[in-house]
Parts: structure tokens; sequence; C-alpha cells
């Protein structure tokens, strides 16, 4: 996989594709919550032991939302954008400072990419980007 580094630009033209690929993980994630709780409040509330086949459908349902939100992901990191929190929307965008790789660090609700960090360093450790870098 060859990586892609962005451009504040870049990223910026991205926001509203990714406020709906993020919003959609959080909806899966929700989902799959709901129905493994589902699953488990019946198995509990049975009187007679489970059949293996009992709540395939609802495993089967379950597993094809994990599978679904992995591709999304994935289709994400293959871009060189790593999703780093799905419930607070926060992604990091490979690109250059410098010469250095560093992240454009971004989350859901902020209107623009604003800030950046190191790769070793995380979401508490971003800085903001120059104002010339904005345009």
């Amino acid at each position: 996989m060859s990586k892609r580094y962005y451009t504040v630009n870049e990223v910026n033209d991205l926001i509203p594709d990714l406020v709906r690929q993020m919003t959609s993980l959080k909806e899966t994630r929700e989902t799959i919550a709901i129905k493994r709780m589902q699953v488990e409040r019946a198995r509990r509330e049975q009187m007679k032991p489970a059949s293996p086949d009992q709540f395939f459908a609802e495993e089967t349902e379950i597993e094809f939302l994990l599978i679904t939100a992995r591709q999304q992901i994935e289709h994400l990191t293959r871009q060189s954008i790593e999703v780093k929190d799905i419930d607070a929307g926060l992604v990091d965008f490979l690109s250059l400072r410098d010469g250095e790789e560093m992240y454009l660090c971004w989350r859901c609700g902020e209107p623009n990419v604003r800030f950046w960090h190191s790769t070793d360093e995380g979401f508490s450790e971003r800085k903001p980007i120059a104002p010339e870098s904005l345009s």
C-alpha cells in the first residue's frame, strides 16, 4: 500500500463526505451494541438452554454489520486516513510538515481541519495549523 499525503485543502474538501461516513460508522456501532444486548437478554431470559441455531439470524446480522464497518474503516485506511475514535468522530490524515510525516487532525463538528500532531502523538497533543497553511 502506498502512502498518500494530504494538504489542508484536500482534507477540507473531504469533510462533507467524512461527516456522512463517520455518522454511518457511529450508527452502525450503536446498532451492533443494541443487537448484542438484545441477544444476551433473550439468552438470559430463556427457561431452557438455547439451541445452537436459535440466535443464528441475530448473530449473523451482527457479524454482517461488523464486516461492513470494518470494510468502511479499511477503505479509509487504504487512503492514508485513520479513524481514531468512532464515537468522537476523530480522524487523522497523513501529511508532511517540513519533510516529516505528521497527521492533520480533524474531529466531527469542526468546520475544517485546524490542527496537526506528530505521528507519535495523539489528540491531546494537537497543535494549531499556522494561519498561512489554512488558505
